[in-house]
């Protein structure tokens, strides 16, 4: 299915909301202790389903093939020696959300969270801070729909 064929509603100028029941965006990230749980997370994923999923890991020795979606792909991201953890884990998820969410947050996309790696409250909060970051774009976008309809 093409991107054209997707349900959208057009509104005022360029604006083009598209309807999250259509496009699955998914977004997960977890360390190695992780994989079995994400494993079973992405089994369950609609085929239809977009996005990125990101590993943290000590060594490339612990990547696995992991079965996706075929718009879902996997990022294994390496720890550096005297990094703490979840530190580059978080850079990677920020990456993602600055380019796919942050760039266009008016847009609707609706992303589904997975999130793990929570072993160290620095990290914690951080899934938290996204969490309430996500929930405000998100209401910020549907009460952005309404006004034009």
């Amino acid at each position: 299915m093409s991107f054209d064929e997707y349900p959208a509603e057009s509104g005022q100028g360029d604006f083009i909301f598209i309807c999250p029941s259509y496009l699955e965006c998914v977004l997960a990230a977890g360390d190695g202790g992780d994989i079995a749980a994400l494993r079973d997370w992405l089994a369950a994923l609609p085929c239809k389903s977009y996005g990125r999923v990101f590993i943290e890991v000590d060594s490339p020795m612990q990547t696995q093939l992991l079965e996706t979606p075929p718009g879902v792909g996997i990022t294994w991201v390496e720890r550096r020696p005297a990094e703490a953890s979840g530190a580059a884990l978080m850079r990677a998820v920020e990456g993602w959300l600055d380019e796919w969410l942050r760039g266009d947050p008016l847009s609707g996309r609706y992303v589904h969270l997975w999130s793990g790696a929570r072993s160290t409250p620095e990290v914690a909060e951080h899934w938290n801070r996204i969490e309430t970051e996500l929930s405000e774009i998100w209401a910020s976008a549907a009460e952005y729909r309404d006004q034009l309809a």
